[in-house]
């Protein structure tokens, strides 16, 4: 009751309704994917620019960025190509990665990605195109942190979840005895991840049952941490660089989730596509005549059949949750299996780009920002504000 008053405060605190007509959103922008191109908006869909060119048609899977929204990694049919954001060209430049899941450092010099030949992972240099060998498996969730001096890679095998130096990465280190059954998603800066385990789910008052369950957990402990619980059928997708706030994929709806597990907010019949440096808003994609009827399963696609575990079955009502607080009930089916290069893909049909937004009352629509989208979108840090 206290942390779901608090929480009211809070977000009673951050401008609602008119004022976020006012809003200039961090001064992020967003990039999307249309036909065989990307294009940069603003935040409120306005101003649309080419930005750049693919080829032929195929639809876009995922888009990152740094930090700063310097770099752009562009992932179309688990392929991975980069693109400088200083518009010095519109056609990115192939990296030498196999199919499979990729990191882009938070600085916008790496990226992690599958190795050529086996399962392992490479880092590459994208000054130059350069690769290195890194004796860690690739695997979805997988992260880059810290900057090139001391760079750290975070990942998961058998034996737990392990950090190592990108110098030396036989210089690991146990993070946590027990590796998530799937979903491992390691936040910005390293200090905390979420992912999958063997849990209990409450039936009724007194009584539960054995259940999988989405929880957070902190990386900076001992080889235990304390672990705790999420939406229980949720897919994360990307971390808010501020590590407070999480894009989810709960079935059919789209959920804006506390990193430190608790409060949530959840839009159903939207696919989240990414979120903002503070939380507080995101990018969901939805059918374009505004009904909340799925085009598509998220996290379907080329991966489909790859999956890593045992995926939830869907449920037609959520399990009660007593650890949780939802600022509104999430109406969404059960989770879905990992893929082989992101965990939630876009879905088909014809689609939309919309905003939403955490604060405010709870049955808040998304807000449209591009009528006509065909794949991934990402929002784009703004620059930084000159020191005081």
């Amino acid at each position: 009751m206290k942390r779901a008053a608090v929480l009211a405060v809070l977000v009673a605190a951050l401008p609602t309704g008119a004022q976020a007509d006012d809003e200039d959103y961090g001064r992020g922008t967003v990039i999307f994917a249309r036909g065989s191109s990307l294009y940069r908006v603003d935040a409120r869909g306005r101003g649309e620019t080419e930005v750049a060119t693919l080829g032929a048609k195929t639809q876009v899977r995922a888009l990152r960025t740094d930090a700063k929204g310097s770099v752009l990694l562009v992932d179309v049919g688990g392929h991975w190509s980069w693109l400088p954001l200083d518009g010095s060209t519109k056609s990115p430049t192939e990296l030498p990665c196999a199919d499979g899941p990729a990191s882009l450092s938070e600085d916008g010099l790496e990226v992690l990605c599958r190795a050529k030949t086996g399962t392992a992972s490479q880092l590459v240099t994208l000054k130059d195109g350069s690769a290195k060998p890194l004796d860690i498996p690739s695997s979805v969730g997988a992260r880059l942190v810290g900057t090139a001096a001391d760079r750290a890679v975070v990942w998961t095998d058998k034996g737990g979840v392990w950090s190592a130096p990108t110098k030396d990465v036989r210089r690991r280190a146990q993070l946590a005895a027990e590796a998530p059954l799937r979903s491992f998603l390691v936040s910005p800066d390293g200090k905390r991840a979420v992912g999958v385990f063997h849990d209990k789910v409450f039936t009724s008052v007194r009584t539960t049952k054995p259940a999988e369950v989405l929880m957070s957990f902190a990386l900076d402990a001992p080889p235990e941490p304390a672990r705790r619980k999420m939406i229980k059928t949720g897919v994360p997708i990307e971390w808010a660089r501020s590590g407070s706030w999480v894009l989810v994929q709960d079935g059919s709806a789209a959920c804006l989730m506390m990193a430190g597990g608790g409060q949530y907010k959840c839009w159903k019949g939207y696919t989240g596509a990414s979120v903002s440096t503070d939380g507080r808003w995101g990018l969901v994609l939805g059918n374009r005549d505004g009904s909340k009827k799925q085009t598509a399963t998220p996290g379907k696609g080329k991966g489909e059949g790859k999956s890593k575990g045992k995926a939830p079955a869907p449920k037609p009502e959520p399990t009660p949750d007593p650890d949780a607080e939802p600022m509104n009930e999430p109406e969404a089916e059960g989770g879905q299996a990992a893929i082989d290069d992101v965990e939630v893909a876009p879905p088909t049909g014809p689609l939309a780009l919309y905003r939403i937004r955490l604060e405010g009352a709870f049955n808040d629509a998304p807000a449209l920002i591009v009528k006509i989208v065909d794949g991934a979108a990402v929002w784009v840090p703004g620059p930084a504000l000159p020191q005081l």
